[in-house]
């Protein structure tokens, strides 16, 4: 991704997509598990949900100055683009929900390595943006998403000891 070849609004829209699909792949996992796992997934789900709120907030926000700009990214194509853009760079849609959920350690791997590669993906938008709010809301969230990813590491290395 070029710095400067995504819009602020494209980067918000593939953010709150990113967030949706954290969102679909925990709840989904609820629904495959019990117990630790089933606690942990819930949890996990709860903190994309949130994130898709601020980033949608901001979204808003500046389409709203820009209605006639970001209409398009309304269109169903575009979100497809986007999504496809996304898709299999942080959730790897060939691995099964089972897999990834067959026990609490797998599922704080699997969630490890989202939440990394979600940093990374996050980490390059804030590098593209320019905007002030954008850049400064970028950062708190790639802080709480590195928080949980030291979170769900110190859970799987409290399991291992």
């Amino acid at each position: 991704m070029a710095n400067g070849s995504f819009s602020i609004l494209e980067m918000l829209k593939m953010a709150i997509l990113m967030e949706e699909e954290g969102y679909k792949f925990y709840t989904d996992g609820v629904k495959h598990t019990t117990g630790k796992t089933k606690q942990f997934l819930s949890v996990a789900a709860g903190q994309e949900f949130v994130h898709k709120e601020k980033f949608q907030k901001l979204f808003d926000k500046i389409s709203s100055n820009k209605e006639v700009e970001s209409e398009y990214l309304l269109d169903s194509e575009v979100t497809g683009y986007l999504n496809g853009l996304i898709e299999n760079r942080v959730f790897d849609k060939n691995e099964q929900p089972e897999d990834a959920f067959k026990d609490l350690k797998t599922a704080i791997q699997y969630a490890i390595r989202t939440e990394e590669l979600t940093v990374q993906v996050y980490s390059h938008m804030y590098d593209g943006v320019s905007k002030k709010d954008a850049k400064d809301m970028l950062s708190v969230i790639i802080e709480e998403e590195k928080g949980h990813a030291a979170y769900f590491s110190k859970l799987l290395k409290e399991m291992v000891d």
